[in-house]
């Protein structure tokens, strides 16, 4: 029995040791998306108020144009979908070594008794030194409250939590006040510390799942921060090139608000100027990462569609 209990602890601190590490690499990981996420942000945010929006101003004024339809331009949000998604660490608490031996061990010093008396027995030392599902200690509770949190405990747990819930913790009671004459302080106890190990080897499997996830999440972070800096890149030279076009399309339109007037120069620095814009709100709608976390290939497609489109224009000058 003392081996029993003292390979569940072990687990436990196991467990314990394992969930830290991965809640500070998740933690990491999560911390290095949002910054880049905040960076790809303010430079979607610059592009829109710095260029997007002086271009639709003035290109309003032109009148009777028939080139392209543009691309609808919406103010991006902080909670927009472009970007990196950011993932949450579910923190779902693992009970300290202490508490799973003090677990393992309330029984075994219950002597052996008969009827009602059996029951109380353990009854009572659960709710002296048992905790309920929210960690809180079921002494501190009252009433019904005290009484459920009792039973879910017999009952390996709320039925939330994976456990049987008040109603098993019921038929555990019952079966230990009827069939008492039959079971000693060590099978209690062999049934107790069954039962904590089983937690523990469901939390290592929970444990080993959220690993792998993290692994690939670590693999896959150095491309993704890549091409979220490449995007911002992309986002700049298109800001860069819609600002220094700008006025001249702005004394274009000044001179001639008619775009049928226009002399096959003029329409071409307006069609550039345009074309520009519809390519500036493709790659700010461009998602780095899909529903999954995972880098998009469209993204990639995009930004490099965007930089072959960007050079075609500097050999036009």
């Amino acid at each position: 029995m003392a081996i029993d209990i003292v390979d569940v602890v072990r687990l436990a601190k196991t467990n314990r040791v394992r969930y830290k590490r991965l809640l500070e690499c998740e933690e990491e990981l999560d911390q290095r998306s949002a910054e880049e996420h905040a960076v790809l942000l303010k430079t979607r945010q610059a592009l829109y108020d710095e260029a997007l929006v002086p271009f639709r101003d003035v290109f309003q004024r032109l009148k009777r144009v028939d080139l392209i339809e543009l691309a609808a331009i919406e103010r991006p949000t902080v909670n927009g979908e472009v970007g990196i998604k950011l993932r949450r660490p579910r923190r779902s608490a693992v009970p300290a070594a202490a508490k799973v031996l003090v677990g393992g061990a309330l029984l075994v010093g219950v002597p052996l008794v008969v009827g009602h008396v059996a029951k109380a027995g353990p009854y009572r030392a659960v709710q002296t030194f048992g905790s309920a599902s929210t960690g809180r200690r079921i002494e501190k509770l009252h009433g019904a409250a005290k009484s459920s949190a009792t039973d879910a405990w017999f009952g390996r747990g709320p039925v939330a939590a994976g456990g049987g819930g008040t109603a098993a913790g019921k038929r555990i009671l019952s079966k230990i006040e009827t069939t008492s004459a039959n079971l000693s302080w060590e099978a209690i106890a062999q049934w107790q510390t069954q039962t904590l190990r089983d937690g523990q080897q469901a939390k290592a499997q929970d444990l080993e799942r959220r690993e792998a996830k993290t692994k690939t999440r670590q693999e896959s972070a150095p491309a993704l921060y890549e091409r979220s800096r490449h995007m911002q890149h992309v986002l700049q030279d298109l800001r860069s090139e819609l600002v220094r076009r700008l006025p001249s399309l702005t004394a274009l339109v000044e001179a001639c608000d008619d775009f049928t007037q226009c002399d096959s120069r003029q329409r071409a620095a307006v069609a550039a100027m345009a074309d520009l814009d519809g390519l500036a709100v493709m790659v700010m709608n461009c998602p780095i990462t899909d529903a999954e976390g995972r880098m998009t290939e469209e993204s990639g497609r995009v930004v490099a569609d965007a930089e072959a489109r960007l050079r075609a224009m500097e050999t036009e000058l």
